[in-house]
């Protein structure tokens, strides 16, 4: 029997015993330049088999030992993927049918006259078998991609969701209530893990309250970081010099804070602007000294004949060098509620702008300036997501009763 010597690539098992049809099969293959090993039982090709030594695996239904279809089973099980042809007389069509069954790839019946049967058969499956391997690579090429781009978005959740927990962290507590009976508090949903929204509220001696409530143009990570920059910002000059500690003051305190943040905002190119609703309040004048810059939707303030505007303009920050800020003041009732909103909450109501401006003060009259009925008449706890960053911002004050 004459046997070829094995090779690492396009080798193949041919499993016959002597015939005419073996030397016709192994002469084409060989043509078509395949190593050809030979043998002649089943029970030594099975031995001798590997999936990385043969590419295709012929056998003869009828060997001397081992039928051909117990071949085709002991080589499927070995390798599935390995092809295998099956060598049949037009005798043996049910076992032909049995060996498809099997897995057998396809089937040369003898005699052979024609050696373009072999050429079109073998070309035709180890085409078919060269794609099935490419489309396997380009499988297992994808599934490490997407399992890099699994970890990939896992890591960015970890980081928005750490970023998240920091943000929350450098918000105040809130409801808050200050020895001077004034009660500040809030309600902030970012669209995406980070807000472009941010705002904050403190005591000054035992007199004034002073807060803000920013809106950082876009949204995630870039903006929530210009938030942080503003906060430490402010808290950095408040370490410089005491502000909103003498009433002489407040309304240059209050142009200081928006001059630095703007020249702040020019100066990191990171084209980001904002809108900005800073203010103080003296409780013991009951007056409200505020700012806006680029302020949409205005302040509200909220008092025994209803919700109502407050007046102001100015150009929002880190677009122009000059803004044109004002403060104004606002004498304040013995009770009063102020409501200042992000203009993301706009996008809750329908309309156009002043529609959605006017629907706005109706809800916030109705609700008498309270953050739950507020945030429950726009449903801003039971929406599931939010084309904008969504901040409400109310501070209230009772009359005392003696």
């Amino acid at each position: 029997m004459n046997t070829t010597s094995d090779c690492e690539r396009n080798t193949l098992l041919l499993i016959d015993a002597e015939s005419p049809a073996c030397g016709l099969v192994q002469g084409a293959l060989e043509r078509l330049g395949y190593t050809v090993t030979v043998l002649d039982n089943g029970v030594q090709a099975v031995g001798k088999f590997t999936p990385e030594k043969y590419q295709l695996v012929i056998t003869d239904l009828h060997l001397p030992d081992m039928g051909g279809l117990e071949v085709l089973r002991k080589v499927k099980h070995l390798s599935p993927d390995t092809p295998v042809v099956v060598l049949a007389s037009n005798s043996e069509v049910d076992d032909v049918v049995q060996a498809l069954r099997l897995g057998a790839s396809d089937y040369l019946l003898k005699p052979i006259a024609d050696e373009s049967v072999i050429d079109h058969a073998v070309t035709r499956i180890m085409e078919a078998r060269d794609l099935a391997a490419e489309n396997r690579k380009y499988r297992e090429q994808l599934e490490a991609r997407n399992r890099e781009l699994k970890e990939h978005v896992d890591l960015l959740q970890r980081d928005h969701q750490a970023g998240r927990q920091l943000q929350q962290h450098l918000l105040p507590r809130t409801p808050y209530e200050y020895p001077a009976g004034i009660q500040a508090a809030y309600r902030l949903q970012p669209s995406l893990y980070l807000s472009g929204d941010f705002i904050d509220y403190g005591l000054f001696g035992e007199r004034f309250v002073a807060f803000y409530l920013v809106d950082v143009s876009g949204h995630g990570v870039s903006s929530a970081l210009v938030t942080a920059l503003i906060k430490h910002s402010i808290m950095h000059l408040l370490r410089e010099r005491p502000l909103f500690s003498q009433l002489n003051s407040l309304d240059q305190d209050l142009t200081e804070i928006l001059e630095m943040i703007n020249r702040e905002l020019l100066a990191t190119r990171l084209d980001k602007h904002a809108s900005m609703f800073v203010g103080v309040v003296d409780s013991r004048a009951r007056q409200l000294h505020y700012a806006v810059a680029g302020q949409v939707p205005m302040p509200a303030l909220v008092t025994s004949g209803g919700a109502e505007w407050l007046s102001g303009k100015g150009r929002p920050l880190g677009l122009f060098e000059h803004g044109g800020w004002e403060v104004r003041h606002c004498s304040l009732p013995a009770s009063w509620r102020l409501v200042a909103c992000s203009d993301g909450v706009l996008e809750l109501l329908p309309g156009d702008l002043l529609q959605k401006e006017d629907l706005l003060l109706q809800k916030i009259d109705r609700s008498r300036g309270d953050l739950d009925s507020l945030c429950a008449a726009l449903k801003v706890d039971t929406a599931e997501s939010f084309p904008d960053d969504i901040t409400i911002l109310t501070l209230r004050q009772d009359e005392q009763k003696s």
